[in-house]
């Protein structure tokens, strides 16, 4: 009768069990079909007026659009991006915030320092990747090469300062990778910022910064400072008569642009991702939306959750790689 009793125990036990997962699973069903049903965060973890903070309010705006929702965009900026990466890492994963990130707190930054709060392979689930852009290697007119390759022989026989908006940002791991591969003597020299960094290349106290292509497009069209290549296996469409450095000899594989994407915290509904992916891509054809991602020489992608999983694990690897040969951390 005892060993009965047990069995009929453990019977309505896997019974309860499998209607409590039936219940979870057309609630969670309920809740994807119904999404959004009140409005939604877009984190950015850089300060307001940023080009991932530009490219976040315009593709909200649309995605508002198209879902009838408001879509409000949520600065959380510092430490190299992650204390907004980690905001939405630790968020419920009801599809109601996401995150609006680069490639740094994705792909970079686990592989420079030892204490993070998050995990972005795991914490962090992928939803589309947004565009691209390259860094630029801009120099003062001044500077006695026209060209990478004349930059590379020049920083051979010499020491050459370039700027950057800080230490361990993807700008700095350019210059130290040019380093590696080219046995050049680029030295780093941070700013808090691209701004400051770019201005002291303007008035000359750098002869070389590396930047993004926003804060230096209309200083290049004007002739304070002059391009020498971009940083992504392609060349720019905004610059398409500036080479990449992946054209020079040498650095054929080199290819470190700048990417934006859309994530949302690990465990969101899969519906709700291929929804917003969709929504997304279909922004990102938008002429408007377009319009604006030209003005920061970005180049819109739009794939699926699993593409850009795929994309995120590479560019890890390829980080991960760069970093330990280059010797660049901040542990």
């Amino acid at each position: 009768m005892r060993r009965l009793a047990c069995h009929l125990s453990g019977v309505m036990m896997l019974r309860n069990l499998a209607i409590a997962a039936c219940l979870l699973f057309v609630a969670g069903t309920a809740s994807a079909e119904d999404w959004p049903a009140r409005p939604v965060r877009l984190v950015v973890p850089y300060p307001a007026g940023g080009g991932t903070d530009i490219i976040a309010r315009v593709l909200g705006q649309k995605l508002g659009e198209t879902f009838g929702q408001t879509f409000i965009v949520e600065n959380k900026s510092g430490a190299s991006g992650m204390i907004g990466a980690q905001a939405v890492a630790k968020s419920s994963p009801d599809g109601y915030t996401f995150l609006v990130a680069t490639s740094a707190e994705i792909a970079l930054d686990q592989h420079l320092f030892t204490e993070m709060a998050y995990d972005p392979l795991t914490d962090l689930t992928p939803v589309t990747l947004l565009a691209w852009t390259p860094l630029v290697l801009a120099a003062h007119p001044s500077l006695q090469a026209a060209t990478a390759s004349e930059l590379i022989e020049l920083a051979r026989l010499q020491p050459l300062n370039f700027s950057t908006a800080g230490f361990g940002s993807a700008h700095h791991l350019v210059g130290e990778y040019i380093n590696k591969l080219g046995s050049t003597h680029l030295v780093h020299v941070p700013y808090r910022g691209a701004a400051p960094a770019v201005s002291d290349a303007v008035s000359g106290h750098v002869k070389l910064t590396i930047a993004g292509m926003p804060p230096v497009l209309q200083l290049l069209k004007s002739g304070q400072l002059k391009a020498l290549a971009v940083t992504s296996k392609h060349r720019s469409p905004a610059f398409p008569g500036v080479p990449a450095l992946a054209e020079t000899r040498g650095f054929e594989d080199f290819d470190l642009p700048l990417w934006f994407g859309l994530l949302a915290r690990s465990g969101t509904a899969q519906p709700i991702l291929e929804s917003l992916a969709k929504a997304a891509a279909a922004a990102l054809q938008d002429p408007k939306v377009r319009e604006v991602l030209q003005t920061q020489a970005a180049v819109p992608v739009g794939n699926t959750p699993a593409e850009f999983g795929d994309f995120i694990r590479s560019e890890s690897a390829k980080y991960a790689k760069i970093v330990k040969l280059t010797g660049v951390n901040a542990k």
